[in-house]
């Protein structure tokens, strides 16, 4: 039986995660690699997503923009984007822009979701080159918002659009940040 991959990051980049600046962070995140992990969230990370920007508008509230291209495996039989892949890539990429603005016990680990609402407007075919806008709107001690909006890039047409209800949980035994 085949060892289990661990996304996580290594001890170098643990060490000094929380001394990064805001770009810094989302790139190590996006840096995770586990070679031969097919699993839908390496796989996404690993090929597809790349970091466009990062705005820090306050301590709570932060804008991050990720760039993917719809990848087949991404499609349903109609060669669109699936809406349970729009789904997963909303709560991965809200989720990891979180990191633009966490700080050591406060939202680092990303915490858990506990509602994520996603509206499909129109799709995204194969091919389709797309921009994802997350943006943290509010943090609290344990509940974070985040909403998502996922365009066209060629002309900025919504495609869907999410709302992300976390929480926040203690961080699993062995990650320290």
């Amino acid at each position: 039986m085949a060892e289990r991959q661990h996304l996580r990051l290594s001890p170098d980049v643990m060490a000094k995660f929380e001394t990064y600046n805001p770009e810094e962070r989302i790139r190590a995140v996006l840096a995770i690699k586990a070679p031969n992990d097919q699993r839908f969230s390496s796989k996404f990370i690993e090929e597809q997503c790349s970091l466009r920007d990062v705005r820090v508008l306050s301590d709570k509230h932060s804008v991050v923009t990720f760039a993917f291209k719809v990848d087949r495996f991404y499609c349903n039989g109609s060669g669109n984007l699936h809406g349970g892949a729009q789904s997963s890539i909303f709560d991965m990429c809200t989720s990891i822009a979180m990191q633009a603005i966490g700080k050591k016990d406060f939202w680092l680990n990303g915490g858990v979701t506990r509602v994520l609402t996603v509206t499909c407007l129109r799709p995204a075919p194969e091919g389709e080159d797309l921009l994802l806008e997350c943006e943290v709107v509010q943090m609290g001690r344990s509940l974070s918002l985040l909403q998502g909006t996922l365009k066209r890039e060629k002309d900025g047409v919504i495609v869907s659009t999410c709302e992300h209800h976390k929480a926040a949980v203690p961080s699993k035994p062995g990650w320290k940040l």
